[in-house]
């Protein structure tokens, strides 16, 4: 770890090691926990470019299980979860283990600039990733969908070839449109009602909530809108991160009353 640029963050410590050293240096805050696996991939990427920006900005790492305040300070629902504060105050933030060339990119995007020798090579990086590639596309559907952007998600998958791996994952994702879709507004009955609850708490980021609500839609009928219960559930699974241990309770509910 490059310790001159990463630091354990403590809510003790936040107005020291945060918004003060935000007011000269911006601070990437990592929420992350021992048992995530992409917190275990996001990590080494967030430590390397530190590093290779040379302390254009810090990281903060915040372990979320044990620093339940600042989690919910942020609104934190899902991880791994990362927050750029500048000047005191959060500028925007980002979920999921993502590519370290969407990484640059954000930080890029919001002036973060390398310091010393490091600069000119790493300006270089981004360029000599491919955005095309199936990951990276896989990611950018995971992001839009979590903002309900149906337009952006179907962008980013149309480019993933049937052969690649990622292709069964977009589909997925894909076929769950639907729950975003206007006319979710108008559609009849509880089961439909519930769904349209659903999906105003995933969009606020209350997923535990969100799921709970397309379980109560299922439980109703789970056959509503051609099983759109299930579907909507693979959005929240897919953006959650399949592999956060929190879902298998979700799956197992989902089964039972589907089959």
């Amino acid at each position: 770890m490059p310790a001159a640029y990463v630091k354990n963050i403590t809510a003790s410590s936040f107005q020291a090691d945060v918004i003060e050293q935000s007011m000269t240096t911006p601070v990437l805050l990592d929420f992350w926990a021992s048992w995530c696996g992409p917190c275990r991939t996001l990590g080494p990427v967030l430590e390397k470019l530190a590093d290779d920006f040379g302390g254009g900005f810090l990281l903060g790492k915040v372990e979320s299980d044990k620093e339940q305040d600042l989690s919910y300070a942020f609104g934190v629902q899902g991880i791994p979860f990362c927050v750029l504060v500048s000047q005191g105050k959060p500028v925007d933030a980002f979920q999921g283990a993502l590519p370290e060339a969407e990484v640059v990119a954000f930080l890029e995007k919001h002036g973060v600039q390398c310091v010393g020798e490091a600069e000119a090579p790493a300006a270089e990086e981004p360029a000599a990733v491919d955005a095309n590639d199936p990951d990276a596309r896989l990611e950018r559907a995971r992001l839009a969908a979590s903002q309900g952007d149906v337009a952006q998600v179907e962008e980013a998958l149309s480019g993933i070839p049937e052969e690649e791996p990622q292709f069964a994952a977009g589909e997925r994702l894909r076929a769950g449109l639907a729950w975003f879709e206007p006319a979710m507004d108008a559609a009849q009955g509880e089961a439909a009602r519930h769904l349209v609850e659903a999906r105003r708490l995933f969009l606020a980021r209350d997923y535990d909530a969100a799921m709970s609500a397309v379980l109560q839609s299922a439980t109703i009928d789970r056959d509503f809108g051609d099983g759109l219960a299930r579907k909507a559930m693979l959005v929240c699974f897919a953006v959650v991160g399949e592999e956060d241990e929190r879902l298998d309770a979700y799956r197992r509910q989902l089964a039972t009353l589907l089959y």
